[in-house]
Protein backbone atom coordinates (compact mmCIF):
# COMPACT_ATOMS: atom_id res chain seq x y z
CA UNK A 1 0.00 0.00 0.00
CA UNK A 2 1.60 3.43 -0.94
CA UNK A 3 1.85 6.00 1.77
CA UNK A 4 0.58 9.85 0.90
CA UNK A 5 3.16 11.86 -1.38
CA UNK A 6 4.84 8.51 -2.29
CA UNK A 7 5.13 7.89 -5.83
CA UNK A 8 3.89 4.62 -7.67
CA UNK A 9 5.72 5.44 -10.99
CA UNK A 10 8.60 2.72 -11.37
CA UNK A 11 11.82 3.71 -11.91
CA UNK A 12 13.71 2.67 -15.17
CA UNK A 13 16.64 0.17 -14.95
CA UNK A 14 19.59 1.72 -14.67
CA UNK A 15 21.91 1.11 -17.19
CA UNK A 16 25.95 1.01 -17.01
CA UNK A 17 28.57 2.07 -18.87
CA UNK A 18 31.94 1.06 -18.61
CA UNK A 19 35.18 2.80 -19.42
CA UNK A 20 38.13 1.14 -19.60
CA UNK A 21 41.01 3.56 -19.61
CA UNK A 22 45.08 3.16 -19.24
CA UNK A 23 47.71 5.81 -18.60
CA UNK A 24 50.18 6.37 -20.46
CA UNK A 25 52.78 7.21 -18.34
CA UNK A 26 51.50 11.10 -18.29
CA UNK A 27 47.76 11.10 -19.21
CA UNK A 28 44.62 9.19 -18.46
CA UNK A 29 43.55 7.83 -21.79
CA UNK A 30 39.93 5.95 -22.64
CA UNK A 31 40.57 2.66 -24.44
CA UNK A 32 36.89 1.99 -24.79
CA UNK A 33 33.55 2.34 -23.32
CA UNK A 34 30.88 -1.37 -22.94
CA UNK A 35 27.50 -0.42 -22.13
CA UNK A 36 25.91 -3.73 -22.82
CA UNK A 37 25.94 -5.89 -19.95
CA UNK A 38 26.88 -9.13 -21.24
CA UNK A 39 30.25 -7.35 -22.54
CA UNK A 40 30.86 -5.95 -19.30
CA UNK A 41 30.52 -8.99 -17.50
CA UNK A 42 32.96 -10.87 -19.66
CA UNK A 43 35.34 -8.13 -19.42
CA UNK A 44 35.00 -8.82 -15.66
CA UNK A 45 35.52 -11.97 -15.99
CA UNK A 46 38.46 -11.75 -18.16
CA UNK A 47 40.45 -9.35 -15.84
CA UNK A 48 39.59 -11.55 -12.81
CA UNK A 49 41.00 -14.54 -14.57
CA UNK A 50 44.32 -12.41 -15.05
CA UNK A 51 44.05 -12.51 -18.83
CA UNK A 52 46.81 -10.10 -20.62
CA UNK A 53 44.38 -8.29 -23.28
CA UNK A 54 40.62 -8.29 -21.38
CA UNK A 55 39.28 -6.40 -24.31
CA UNK A 56 40.02 -9.15 -26.65
CA UNK A 57 37.52 -11.11 -25.20
CA UNK A 58 34.42 -8.56 -25.47
CA UNK A 59 36.18 -8.33 -29.28
CA UNK A 60 36.20 -11.72 -30.09
CA UNK A 61 32.47 -12.21 -28.51
CA UNK A 62 31.51 -9.40 -30.63
CA UNK A 63 32.89 -11.01 -33.70
CA UNK A 64 31.37 -14.08 -33.32
CA UNK A 65 27.99 -12.66 -33.05
CA UNK A 66 28.47 -10.41 -35.55
CA UNK A 67 29.36 -13.88 -37.37
CA UNK A 68 26.09 -15.47 -36.49
CA UNK A 69 24.04 -12.78 -37.17
CA UNK A 70 25.36 -12.30 -40.77
CA UNK A 71 25.01 -15.86 -41.66
CA UNK A 72 21.33 -15.98 -40.49
CA UNK A 73 20.26 -12.70 -42.35
CA UNK A 74 22.05 -14.70 -45.39
CA UNK A 75 19.97 -17.81 -44.67
CA UNK A 76 16.54 -15.84 -45.05
CA UNK A 77 17.70 -13.50 -47.52
CA UNK A 78 18.84 -16.38 -49.71
CA UNK A 79 15.34 -18.37 -48.71
CA UNK A 80 12.77 -15.48 -49.64
CA UNK A 81 14.61 -14.92 -53.05
CA UNK A 82 13.57 -19.11 -53.53
CA UNK A 83 11.05 -19.06 -56.00
CA UNK A 84 8.79 -21.77 -54.61
CA UNK A 85 8.53 -20.43 -50.69
CA UNK A 86 5.50 -20.24 -49.49
CA UNK A 87 4.04 -16.61 -48.75
CA UNK A 88 3.97 -17.22 -45.23
CA UNK A 89 7.33 -17.56 -44.47
CA UNK A 90 7.97 -14.78 -46.98
CA UNK A 91 5.52 -12.78 -44.65
CA UNK A 92 7.67 -14.30 -41.85
CA UNK A 93 11.38 -13.34 -43.51
CA UNK A 94 10.18 -10.10 -44.44
CA UNK A 95 9.17 -9.49 -40.82
CA UNK A 96 12.39 -10.81 -39.30
CA UNK A 97 14.26 -8.38 -41.69
CA UNK A 98 11.86 -5.23 -40.62
CA UNK A 99 12.74 -6.12 -37.44
CA UNK A 100 16.61 -6.54 -37.64
CA UNK A 101 16.52 -3.11 -39.27
CA UNK A 102 14.92 -1.75 -36.20
CA UNK A 103 17.08 -3.66 -33.51
CA UNK A 104 20.03 -2.11 -35.48
CA UNK A 105 19.00 1.52 -35.54
CA UNK A 106 18.10 1.40 -31.81
CA UNK A 107 21.61 -0.36 -31.26
CA UNK A 108 23.29 2.44 -33.31
CA UNK A 109 21.24 5.20 -30.80
CA UNK A 110 22.37 3.12 -27.90
CA UNK A 111 25.74 3.87 -29.14
CA UNK A 112 25.46 6.85 -29.26
CA UNK A 113 24.15 7.75 -26.25
CA UNK A 114 26.90 5.42 -24.50
CA UNK A 115 29.71 7.42 -26.24
CA UNK A 116 28.18 10.78 -25.25
CA UNK A 117 27.61 9.61 -21.43
CA UNK A 118 31.28 8.07 -21.57
CA UNK A 119 32.63 11.41 -22.39
CA UNK A 120 31.41 13.47 -20.02
CA UNK A 121 31.98 10.24 -17.16
CA UNK A 122 35.50 10.00 -18.19
CA UNK A 123 36.15 13.89 -18.27
CA UNK A 124 34.72 13.44 -14.57
CA UNK A 125 37.14 10.53 -13.78
CA UNK A 126 40.02 12.54 -15.20
CA UNK A 127 39.15 15.16 -12.87
CA UNK A 128 38.89 12.69 -9.88
CA UNK A 129 40.48 9.27 -10.14
CA UNK A 130 38.73 8.43 -7.09
CA UNK A 131 35.70 8.26 -9.31
CA UNK A 132 35.93 4.30 -10.54
CA UNK A 133 31.58 3.50 -10.01
CA UNK A 134 29.06 6.13 -9.39
CA UNK A 135 25.65 7.43 -10.96
CA UNK A 136 25.17 9.80 -13.39
CA UNK A 137 21.50 10.83 -13.15
CA UNK A 138 19.10 13.16 -14.87
CA UNK A 139 15.44 14.02 -14.79
CA UNK A 140 14.47 10.79 -17.00
CA UNK A 141 17.54 8.58 -16.49
CA UNK A 142 20.04 7.23 -14.42
CA UNK A 143 23.33 5.97 -15.53
CA UNK A 144 26.01 3.84 -13.24
CA UNK A 145 29.57 4.17 -14.44
CA UNK A 146 32.10 1.91 -13.66
CA UNK A 147 35.74 2.75 -14.68
CA UNK A 148 38.49 -0.35 -14.88
CA UNK A 149 41.95 0.67 -15.33
CA UNK A 150 44.09 -1.87 -17.85
CA UNK A 151 47.55 -2.16 -18.99
CA UNK A 152 49.20 0.07 -22.02
CA UNK A 153 48.98 -2.36 -23.78
CA UNK A 154 45.21 -2.49 -24.60
CA UNK A 155 45.64 0.95 -25.92
CA UNK A 156 46.02 -0.34 -29.82
CA UNK A 157 42.19 -1.85 -29.69
CA UNK A 158 40.84 1.31 -29.20
CA UNK A 159 37.07 1.27 -30.13
CA UNK A 160 37.48 -1.61 -32.35
CA UNK A 161 33.78 -3.51 -33.56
Amino acid sequence: MQGKGTSTMKHPKIGTVALIVYSDGKDIKLADTFSDDREIALFEDALKDGESDPIESVYEMRAHQQKEDEDFANYVEDLLSQPFVRTEIQVHGLAWLKSKIRIEEYQKSEMQAAEVIAKYAFDRYVSDPRLTDFLLAGPAARVRVRVFRVSHATQTKQHAA
